[in-house]
């Protein structure tokens, strides 16, 4: 079909915004604020170099819309012109660790596939959704994503179905994103959104959902040094066709709305190059983020940066008011070639007064908290089935009050790094596999196969399938 024939079908534009931000998975080119996986919106740049390698020039003939595209089951069973989408996908993995399982099992630093010598039903996720238009009409939205298996604890939000599954069983389930949303063609050109529920969280590159993140494995400042989802408000003010601005209300990091607490703010903004090669993204989170009340003495899985205290387990906590914590994530990405890219990001948190981390073990008087990280990666497009992935990053944590290790009973403090290589193959649109070999060391103290290593070699692989 001529080009121009094929545009004189295609859908009107704003309708091919809102399918381009919908069908095509997230763009790892982009910090997660501009994804359309559930963090931010895409900004209007990104959708129209999308809706670009669409339209073909006149006389060339206009490559296939869906091409390169996953099928989705709903397309297959004729609903694929409905205003909700349903849609997810299946993986599973398997880590092998050279050092071997040890006493308990795990891969310290390596998440969420953390179990060695185990095959891991990760994620089965399905997505329910109406997504916003970008257009000039009031119009609204909602999301639901549903997480079965493994991940469930990895993305696990405190006061939410707490003890209701075993861990280290993929028989779980985690509510990972509950918004409404509605778009608003007011102030900008571009129009303000606004979205209410819980959220995945704006700050950093990678993200929870397996299709969001290049690699199998995630960084330790993703597992360790940031929040995963939010519960509150949050605004997308699309200031130009280059910038966005973020502001919101949140609840505290990784948390359910069933007690008293305190708001917080989340905000940022993201700038894409007038050649759409280069991005930048700032996100800041502050507010307190203890809990009122000290956490039962038996819970399974505590929120990473908590010390669990049980001579004070149930009790008030009276530093939760005052001990508020902060987190900056700076993202930039810039693509060298049509098949280079190069992602680099650089976290900096400190908390005040957290119980039981100071000197004395959980027995000791509270102590502040500082973090910080750096990571960078490469994603190299071989041919559009192959991509190669390099990841480096160093994660340190002075007073050990994220990744938590101990010695004759204190907390201390390390610098952790790690260095991933790995691919993502598409032999179909529908299908990703995804191997790496991943090497992780500690500058001060042996933190791997129960504490009794300061290094670990792992070899991971998983397959997604996109339904």
């Amino acid at each position: 079909m001529p080009a121009r024939e094929a545009l004189a079908t295609a859908p009107p534009r704003d309708e091919r915004v809102r399918l381009v931000q919908q069908e095509a998975p997230p763009d790892l080119k982009l910090p997660a604020s501009d994804r359309n996986i559930g963090g931010g919106e895409p900004s209007s740049a990104s959708a129209e170099e999308a809706m670009a390698a669409e339209e073909a020039p006149a006389g060339e003939e206009a490559p296939a819309d869906d091409a390169g595209q996953p099928k989705h089951l709903q397309d297959l069973l004729g609903f694929d012109e409905s205003p909700v989408k349903i849609y997810g996908w299946i993986q599973n993995s398997y880590t092998g660790n050279t050092n071997g399982r040890g006493r308990s099992g795990e891969n310290f630093g390596v998440n969420p596939n953390h179990k060695a010598n185990w095959w891991m039903g990760n994620q089965y996720y399905v997505v329910v959704e109406n997504p916003l238009e970008q257009n000039d009409a009031i119009n609204f939205g909602f999301r639901v994503d549903n997480l079965f298996g493994n991940d469930w604890q990895f993305n696990y939000m405190q006061g939410l179905f707490n003890g209701a599954f075993p861990l280290n069983s993929f028989a779980g389930y985690d509510m990972a994103q509950l918004y409404g949303e509605v778009h608003l063609p007011i102030l900008t050109e571009g129009g303000l959104d606004v979205k209410g529920g819980r959220f995945y969280t704006l700050a950093g590159y990678e993200q929870v959902p397996a299709i969001a993140r290049p690699l199998l494995s995630t960084p330790y400042m993703f597992t360790y040094g940031q929040p995963f989802t939010h519960t509150g408000v949050m605004t997308t003010l699309h200031l130009t066709d280059r910038i966005n601005l973020f502001n919101g209300a949140i609840n505290g990091w990784d948390r359910f709305i069933n007690e008293r607490y305190v708001w917080g703010y989340l905000g940022g903004f993201s700038w894409t190059s007038e050649d759409d090669r280069t991005t930048l993204a700032m996100t800041a989170v502050w507010g307190p983020n203890q809990f009122p009340s000290f956490l039962p003495a038996n819970q399974q899985i505590y929120p990473g940066g908590y010390v669990n205290i049980p001579s004070v387990a149930g009790l008030r906590n009276p530093g939760y008011w005052r001990n508020d914590r902060t987190l900056f994530t700076w993202v930039g990405t810039h693509r060298w070639t049509d098949k280079l890219t190069q992602v680099m990001e650089t976290d900096q948190g400190w908390e005040r007064a957290i119980p039981g981390l100071g000197s004395g073990g959980q027995n000791g008087a509270p102590r502040d908290a500082t973090w910080f990280s750096f990571g960078n990666w490469f994603l190299y497009e071989f041919n559009p089935k192959l991509t190669g992935v390099w990841r480096s990053e160093v994660f340190w944590d002075p007073q050990g009050a994220r990744t938590q290790k101990m010695l004759n009973g204190e907390f201390v403090g390390d610098r952790f790094y790690e260095m991933t290589v790995g691919a993502i193959y598409k032999p179909h649109p529908n299908l990703w596999i995804r191997p790496e070999a991943r090497y992780d060391w500690s500058q001060y103290h042996p933190a791997y196969t129960d504490d009794t290593r300061k290094s670990q070699f792992t070899l991971g692989i998983d397959a997604i399938i996109l339904w």
